[in-house]
């Protein structure tokens, strides 16, 4: 609302409201655009949130967010898989997509592979204890279910499977097939 100065008035006052939102509409419509915004262009994001202030990608986004996430916990932010250390701040989507890969270290054979030898060695290598190994393994993908709401993703049905078959595989191998 603007501030009446009586001195420095020379134009008179509108006389009816048809008159004055008649100077109102012609005030908006000569009224110069200040601001744009294009959520399209990639360079703009500077311009608009200030400088060094960039928008990533989804991937970038959602890395960022399981990262502090982890940090926020204590967990290490980076992962040893023996011969290389990965590091998930600078994990680019390709490289995820390689280690979830048939053939990754976290495809469904690799892990497969290291959940049995942990549950052989924690279990000392006893086949007789199969029930008890599975058991556990199921109590883990249970709650491993429980925390992702109540479902998990294929690749973790698969591994699942994978492990029961080398549980087996290896209870074969001493002629114990319990099931």
């Amino acid at each position: 609302m603007e501030r009446i100065d009586s001195t420095q008035s020379s134009a008179p006052l509108a006389t009816t409201s048809q008159e004055a939102n008649k100077n109102n509409k012609l005030e908006k419509e000569s009224a110069p655009i200040e601001d744009r915004v294009t959520l399209s262009e990639p360079g703009s994001a500077g311009q608009t949130y200030g400088p060094g202030f960039k928008v990533g990608s989804a991937y970038d986004l959602l890395r960022n967010l399981v990262i502090k996430t982890l940090q926020d916990q204590g967990v290490q932010v980076q992962v040893s898989t023996g011969d290389t250390t990965i590091d998930l701040t600078t994990l680019s989507p390709e490289e995820a997509q390689n280690l979830i890969s048939d053939d990754g270290y976290f495809g469904v054979e690799k892990t497969s592979q290291r959940i049995v030898d942990f549950a052989i060695n924690a279990f000392g290598g006893d086949p007789a204890r199969l029930q008890e190994m599975k058991d556990a393994i199921d109590q883990g993908f249970a709650a491993a279910q429980d925390a992702f709401g109540g479902e998990l993703p294929e690749i973790s049905q698969q591994t699942y499977e994978a492990i029961m078959d080398k549980l087996d595989a290896f209870a074969t191998q001493f002629g114990n097939n319990e099931e």
